[in-house]
Parts: structure tokens; C-alpha cells; sequence
């Protein structure tokens, strides 16, 4: 019986690549008019017949340590499909009908507040799950996706993503770990708005954070920004104005250059300082 699913779910994958403007199911129509992703869950051909289309865009986070046959397996589940910028992939409130796999693009990860004030989470990056909590909880989703610019994703539907880790174990250490890696991002977020009293030391905290994942040179560590300053804000709670006077204040004393969407952080030990959390230890940048 689950061969006989494996062959259909390839066979109307195959069905839906013949034309980039092939619909879905009735059934796929249906969710449409709820607001699923498969609303616009139109995949190329082009897209999709390609080798370096497949899997080695990012997921090397889900896919860590999974055989070969594991992973064709779960490509034998998935449906590839392109999708706009700015086109909501998650609502708040959503019932949870499938996992999303982020493999080309950036997607907004956010909260909205009931008077309609906006916390941007984190931009999500190739590699990234969508909906994950949500999926593994079955509960409605918390969040906001939204896609940035185009994006290429990989959609599994709830159950046979359930089903998957149940064959796999090894899938699972990975789901694991990546749900402990969004409570760690949760908890940073938590100590920089409610532990941190001024904005300067939140955007300070902010980019501290972001140095973690910076690539390290002559002239500091260096950031790339992708947020507008207004959304720089919606990420710490605090005005758009504010953040450009405190960033303006970082580059007056050589704390922080930019190039485009390029930030260079001269000294995390200073930048330590304005967040209050007095000197750092960074074995990367030499002493003063």
C-alpha cells in the first residue's frame, strides 16, 4: 500500500511539472479557498527537472546524517513549487496541514499583536523549516511566513511528514534539534526586549547577536543586513527613528561601518560595552 502512495505522489509530481500552469486537485482547490499554501503551489518544470534543483540547496540541517535511500524517500513526498515575494505562506491561526522546507530565499518570521503592532522572529534562509513547531504540536500556528522575494520551496504534507519520522529516527535527533535551536532564538529574543532596558542596548545585543554568524576580517566581523531600519525596530521594539539615531550613534564612534547591505562590527568588546554586558571574550579579535 505504501509503494502504490509513493508511486502516485511521484506520478502527480511528474503530472504537475508538464505545464507551469497546471492547477491542482480539487481538493488542492479547496484548500485554496482556506488560505493553504497550495494556493499557489505552481511548480516549474524547468525548476523542477533540473539536478541542482533538487536537494542541495540548503536542508543539510534536516537531512544530517540521513542515507541516501532516507532522503529519496522523502523527495518521493515533496512537492517542489516556486512562490512570489510577499506572499503569506503561514497565517497566524493556521491549522497546521503541512511543512514547509525553505530551499532558494528569505522568508519574514513574525508576530502580530492584537492592536496590530508587528514583532519580526528572524528571516528565515535556505536550509530553514517552515511550521515545524506547528506541524510536530499539532496546534494552530503562532506565526506569520512571509516570503521576502521569490522563493523555491519544498512542501510535505503533515501526516506524511509525521510518518516519515517514525520510519527514520534519525530524522527525528534532527527535528530535535532544530526545535531547541528555535527556543535558544526565542530566548535571545526575550533577554534583549524584556531584559534589556535601553534601545541602544537592544540594537547593541542585536548586532552582537548577529555577529555570531558573521564572517570574520581585517577590518571586523563583517553582517549582511537584509532589514530596513523600520524592520530592524520591529525586531528589538523600537521606533524606526530610533534605530537610525542609535546606528548613526555606533557609526559617529567607529562601532560600526556599513557598505550597502554590508555591516562591519569593529570591536564586539566595545559593542559589548554599549549592550551592558561589559567586555566580551572573542578569540577571533585581538587584544586592545
Amino acid at each position: 500500500m505504501r509503494t502504490f502512495q509513493l508511486t502516485t505522489n511521484r506520478a502527480k509530481r511528474e503530472h504537475l511539472s508538464d505545464s507551469c500552469e497546471a492547477d491542482f486537485t480539487e481538493a488542492g482547490s479547496q484548500d485554496a479557498e482556506k488560505g493553504i499554501v497550495r494556493e499557489f503551489a505552481l511548480p516549474c518544470a524547468s525548476e523542477l527537472k533540473r539536478k541542482d534543483a533538487r536537494w542541495s540547496c540548503g536542508t543539510e540541517g534536516f537531512f544530517r546524517g540521513l542515507s541516501v535511500e532516507t532522503r529519496s524517500h522523502f523527495e518521493l513526498l515533496a512537492t517542489q513549487f516556486r512562490c512570489p515575494g510577499t506572499k503569506v505562506l503561514i497565517s497566524e491561526k493556521q491549522e497546521p496541514s503541512s511543512i514547509l522546507f525553505l530551499l532558494e530565499g528569505e522568508v519574514t518570521i513574525s508576530m502580530n499583536s492584537s492592536d496590530g503592532r508587528r514583532l519580526l522572529l528572524e528571516v528565515a534562509e535556505a536550509g530553514d523549516m517552515l511550521g515545524l513547531t506547528s506541524a510536530i504540536s499539532g496546534d494552530a500556528s503562532e506565526i506569520r511566513a512571509e516570503a521576502r522575494y521569490p522563493c523555491r520551496i519544498a512542501s510535505l504534507r503533515r501526516e506524511d511528514f509525521l510518518e516519515f519520522l517514525e520510519r527514520h529516527p534519525a530524522a527525528i535527533q534532527n527535528v530535535t534539534r532544530e526545535l531547541c535551536l528555535h527556543c535558544t532564538r526565542a530566548c535571545e529574543r526575550l533577554r534583549i526586549l524584556g531584559l534589556t532596558s535601553s534601545a541602544t542596548a537592544k540594537l547593541a545585543h542585536l548586532l552582537l547577536d548577529w555577529c555570531r554568524r558573521g564572517q570574520q576580517t581585517r577590518s571586523g566581523i563583517q553582517i549582511r543586513c537584509v532589514l530596513t531600519h523600520e524592520e530592524i525596530g520591529e525586531h528589538i521594539g523600537i521606533s524606526r527613528e530610533t534605530v537610525s539615531r542609535a546606528l548613526a550613534d555606533f557609526k559617529r564612534h567607529d562601532l560600526v561601518r556599513q557598505r550597502g547591505s554590508t555591516l562591519i562590527v569593529t570591536s564586539r568588546r566595545a559593542l559589548a560595552i554599549y549592550a551592558g554586558t561589559g567586555s566580551i571574550a572573542d578569540p577571533k579579535e585581538p587584544a586592545a
